[in-house]
């Protein structure tokens, strides 16, 4: 077995001298503060996290999406935009990144130290350190799974809960493609002629339908229906090859770059593999798209996924606690099946139907993260009236970048485009 370090993706980690003053410099930002967490070997993680905004007694933990994500550095402007609604954030730098990448010696965590419970003991550990009883848990994406764990495992420590995006299990990949196959493979009412387009483009051998399932996602869940159709028009006049090549790399940039204190999967690598299924071979009966590509070659290189460490599923009747579940009507990666089974489980869950929106309300729309904190004092025990909930997302910045980047595709010759 070849630890996550040893795999293809590229080490961005920097030099330590420059690591550690970059460190220092996060660590005198307001908020930020350290909990020191024991290891095997005699070994020490000083985990970091930071709190912003006035003090409640249930402060909201929020949770980000990954796993390899950070916490104190890319949300920076999302804490200063809760702070000026007075809202306490505390949000954890996830063991294995960031600052909480490296032992007090200044050697990279082991990949055997980054589990999901060992995670979930972070934030308890973190809890404790400031004191506080119970929080409003924020998870997205793969942070709602850290959520749902946690609420598992740590009921009393549970006040609220908003789960932006939901992911339940390994078997919320399969939800995926049977979302991107039903859209653009298999078709429905407003996708048939997408579908038979993709079809045809992959049998003229336009495009491998390998590599086709990432492209059409993001466009998807930026523009919808009307961008993927841009996108096809462009291939289907033998333009616009840049495009999509730079598509499936840029959904691919998570996995295959390190950006320290920004995105560093290089360590989680193991724990996304062995905990979370990121190597589950494909259901084929799904249809052929899929938008893991990225991962094929990394999951040889792991333990084979064996069981999930929590059933989130199975401890959805027992959540007592109000709930919200932020979900977007273009949402592929964890589509809103995902969303209906958590509201059909939890007694008290209210589904927040958000249009124009993909994924990850955290990431994408963080104005709709911030409504939905600040309103969830106002969750009654019963759902409100049908539709009383619903939001509309802003147009985010990755799907201006890429309509920009198709528009300049159709201007420009087909051997630039």
């Amino acid at each position: 077995m070849t630890n996550a370090r040893n795999t293809e993706t590229t080490n961005g980690s920097m030099p330590h001298d420059a690591w550690q003053r970059r460190r220092s410099a996060l660590a005198k930002s307001p908020g930020v503060a350290t909990v020191t967490r024991e290891l095997s070997d005699d070994r020490a993680l000083s985990l970091a996290y930071v709190r912003s905004g006035p003090r409640a007694s249930a402060p909201v933990l929020v949770i980000p999406g990954g796993p390899g994500l950070g916490s104190v550095l890319p949300y920076q402007r999302f804490r200063a935009a809760a702070t000026k609604h007075g809202i306490d954030v505390l949000m954890v730098e996830h063991r294995g990144v960031g600052m909480s990448r490296k032992t007090k010696d200044g050697i990279d965590l082991r990949p055997e130290d980054i589990t999901i419970r060992d995670v979930l003991g972070d934030l308890t550990a973190v809890l404790d350190a400031e004191g506080i009883e119970q929080v409003t848990v924020y998870g997205s994406s793969y942070g709602s799974y850290l959520a749902g764990t946690f609420g598992a495992l740590y009921p009393n420590r549970v006040s609220g809960m908003i789960l932006d995006s939901p992911m339940l299990d390994a078997l919320s990949k399969h939800e995926t493609a049977r979302e991107l196959n039903r859209l653009y493979w298999h078709g429905t009412e407003t996708t048939t002629e997408h579908a038979s387009r993709v079809r045809e483009l992959v049998d003229r051998g336009t495009i491998p339908v390998g590599d086709a399932g990432l492209p059409i996602q993001l466009l998807h869940e930026s523009g919808g229906p009307e961008l993927v159709a841009t996108m096809l028009t462009l291939l289907e006049r033998g333009k616009g090859a840049r495009v999509w090549s730079w598509l499936n790399r840029l959904g691919a940039t998570d996995v295959m770059e390190t950006r320290p204190f920004l995105m560093e999967f290089d360590l989680v690598a193991r724990s996304a593999f062995t905990e979370l299924g990121y190597g589950l071979p494909h259901e084929p009966t799904l249809g052929p798209l899929r938008s893991d590509e990225s991962f094929v070659g990394l999951a040889d290189r792991f333990p084979p996924f064996a069981a999930d460490p929590v059933d989130i599923r199975g401890a959805l009747a027992g959540f007592d606690w109000p709930m919200l579940v932020l979900s977007g009507d273009r949402d592929v990666r964890t589509p809103r099946t995902v969303a209906e089974h958590v509201i059909a489980h939890a007694a008290n869950a209210v589904l927040v139907p958000i249009e124009q929106h993909g994924h990850s309300a955290l990431d994408t729309a963080q104005h709709l993260a911030i409504n939905a904190i600040r309103n969830f004092a106002n969750v009654q025990r019963t759902s409100p009236a049908p539709g009383a909930a619903k939001q509309t997302a802003q147009r985010s910045i990755i799907a201006r970048l890429i309509s920009f980047r198709l528009a300049l595709a159709k201007v420009l010759p087909k051997a630039a485009s």
